[in-house]
């Protein structure tokens, strides 16, 4: 039995701390997702007008996902008079996920009403979103714990969903506190006490990760249920949800089980749902992290450069890559691996080569403690092979620079006067534009390089990120990454103790790298 992926990132996701969507990055990740695969997407709860308008301008664009508007069982007696359930028609989706009480304890605290009375707004939720044209899941939130605390009530719950038309009883773990082997009993238990009662409806699972279990009670779930929800990143309420980005390629790679997700596209689907909620991308990430696949210690490489992998699965599989880290823990064999990305075949044994690597160390061990972080960006590894092992030209140099900038009656505006030395010929330019300085300096070396460069003027800046290189308080280091694209995406690194010569470092390099590679594809 096909699993059914169930994306709730545009509304769980959304519930992660800091994180946030605009109209337009809620239909960019909608789009992703649909092209990637998903059944269900779940836009969110539609009382707000911003979450109402995005089901209509997601259904002008999607594909094939169903789309699914969110919201509660009705918190009066007539669902008709419930306004929650009322948006939930007016969205027009093709399906409502409607959650519930499971637990006693929170029918009489958080509710108020009997156990009787929680049954009843259950059966007559669902019964009122079906008679009036629309397909229903039921979330059972809570399941879990009101499962441990009264069984019979909990079934009782699912029993009224069921009968009034729900198409899927999921079971929610709400505080991510059940373990796997409590998990694989009780939905197990469940499903047969369904079925001994007649009960057909098929079954899905929503693991909070509060206790790190989100993936293993997923997977100890997949004999008995239909449906697995969860985020694409991970992120939700609290500690967050049920990875995707992990469980797919477990589901499908390790358990050898068929989806259709388009699994190469995982790794540049996770990043953009980050980037697009405000969230900052951790370094850290199975199957889909730029260091999943990275090698750093020297013995490490060595094996791998000899055919003895260090690989669990391939990683073009998921969207991402080998990617040799250049560290100075990573010896001669780390040197000769990186220079081999970018075409060259070193001889550790040659004099000339140790010579040049000794040298490259040591530039390399003072980037490191600057706080660079370049051992997992190819580019920045690509300058610093080049310049010891090829012929890195510079082809310009910024000399000196000035930016003012500042905001006046709420509009920014920014002021660069920039002098630049291009093949020994002094370049002056004096700028202005509204926006920030990083873009001004940006197009400001573009036209100067592209008088003499013309490739310059192609070259398109995506993104920048500011963090701390190294904390001392007030002063502390920064570091900027800057994303560029031409043919390729490529980022490189500036860091110093003045945030604007930091992003003026990584907009240099960038240039440098770019006008490199093109000269040596020439």
């Amino acid at each position: 039995m096909q699993i059914e992926i169930y994306d709730c990132t545009l509304r769980e996701g959304e519930q992660a701390a800091e994180a946030s969507f605009s109209q337009e990055d809620r239909v960019k990740l909608f789009e992703m997702l649909d092209d990637f695969g998903a059944d269900y997407v779940e836009l969110g709860w539609p009382v707000s007008q911003q979450v109402l308008e995005s089901f209509a301008l997601c259904m002008k664009i999607r594909k094939k996902a169903k789309i699914v508007a969110f919201g509660s069982t009705s918190i009066v007696e007539n669902p008709g008079d419930d306004k929650n359930i009322l948006s939930i028609l007016a969205s027009k989706a093709d399906y409502a996920c409607i959650f519930g009480k499971t637990w006693k304890e929170h029918v009489e605290k958080q509710l108020h009403i009997t156990a009787e009375e929680n049954l009843k707004r259950i059966s007559n939720s669902v019964e009122f979103l079906r008679a009036n044209g629309m397909k229903v899941f039921y979330d059972a939130e809570h399941f879990f714990d009101g499962y441990k605390d009264n069984k019979k009530y909990a079934l009782e719950t699912l029993m009224a969903a069921a009968k009034a038309g729900a198409e899927r009883l999921i079971l929610c773990d709400t505080n991510g506190g059940t373990l796997p082997e409590e998990v694989n009993e009780i939905v197990n238990e469940t499903k047969k006490s369904l079925e001994e009662r007649e009960i057909k409806t098929e079954l899905g699972v929503h693991f909070h990760n509060d206790c790190g279990l989100a993936l293993a009670n997923s997977i100890v779930s997949l004999p008995y249920v239909k449906q697995i929800q969860g985020t694409i990143n991970g992120t939700g309420e609290r500690i967050g949800n049920l990875n995707f980005s992990e469980f797919l390629p477990v589901y499908i790679k390790k358990l050898a089980r068929n989806h259709n997700v388009k699994l190469e596209k995982l790794k540049e689907l996770n990043e953009a749902a980050y980037k697009l909620s405000g969230l900052e991308i951790p370094e850290i990430r199975p199957f889909i992290g730029d260091t999943a696949f990275a090698h750093k210690g020297g013995v490490h490489i060595d094996a791998h450069n000899k055919g003895a992998s260090y690989q669990h699965e391939e990683p073009e599989n998921f969207g991402n890559k080998r990617n040799i880290l250049l560290t100075t823990l990573g010896g001669g064999a780390g040197v000769i691996s990186a220079a081999e990305q970018f075409g060259y075949k070193l001889d550790k044994k040659n004099s000339d080569v140790q010579e040049k690597a000794a040298r490259l160390f040591l530039e390399l061990g003072e980037i490191e403690r600057k706080g660079y972080r370049i051992a997992a960006i190819p580019a920045e590894q690509y300058l610093l092979i080049e310049k010891y092992f090829g012929n890195l030209k510079d082809f310009f140099e910024i000399e000196s620079w000035k930016v003012e900038t500042g905001k006046e009656n709420g509009k920014e505006t920014s002021k660069l006067y920039v002098r630049c030395n291009l093949n020994k010929i002094i370049k002056e330019e004096n700028t202005a534009a509204d926006g920030g300085p990083v873009d001004l300096i940006y197009k400001t070396i573009k036209k100067i390089l592209a008088k003499d460069y013309p490739d310059a003027e192609n070259l398109q800046l995506l993104d920048f990120h500011v963090s701390i290189a190294r904390s001392k308080k007030e002063e502390s280091i920064v570091r900027v990454l800057i994303t560029f694209q031409n043919e390729e995406k490529f980022q490189t690194v500036g860091v110093d103790s003045n945030i604007i010569q930091s992003a003026i470092e990584a907009i240099e390099k960038g240039f440098r790298y770019y006008l490199n590679i093109k000269k040596s594809l020439s």
